[in-house]
């Protein structure tokens, strides 16, 4: 499966710490932006909302992994295409839809995430309701 961008893409990024795993938490809106955040090991941080472990799936989390909701951002889903496009080797897995749905249920629980973030993902789930 070719990286969209939509909800559940997963790919690695440079960032301060390195570098993360990141995942894709709404599809892109009218602007063509999307929600990201990042998975990083668990043991390392300070909020345990949600957590995985390579049974979950080990393509993607290959030691108890969680949630950075703190480093969360709304960034134009192009620039994510463009660096799958330039970099063959960026890492890209989809994540599936239940650990979606756990991670974007763990956001409202966060004490970090920006609140540019959760509005974000409560404007797409609004639209989404109202579409069923």
């Amino acid at each position: 499966m070719p990286f969209t961008g939509k909800v559940g893409d997963t790919l690695k990024l440079s960032d301060d710490g390195g570098g993360h795993r990141y995942i894709v938490l709404t599809n892109p809106n009218k602007d063509g932006n999307v929600v990201i955040a990042n998975f990083t090991t668990a043991r390392y941080w300070k909020e345990w909302l949600v957590t995985f472990s390579p049974r979950d799936n080990k393509r993607i989390f290959t030691k108890k992994t969680t949630i950075n909701y703190a480093d969360a951002r709304i960034i134009p889903v192009r620039s994510l295409i463009d660096h799958v496009a330039g970099n063959p080797g960026c890492d890209y897995e989809f994540c599936g839809v239940r650990h979606c749905n756990k991670i974007i249920a763990a956001a409202y629980r966060s004490e970090f995430i920006p609140g540019e973030v959760i509005e974000e993902i409560t404007k797409q789930s609004k639209a989404e309701d109202a579409g069923k």
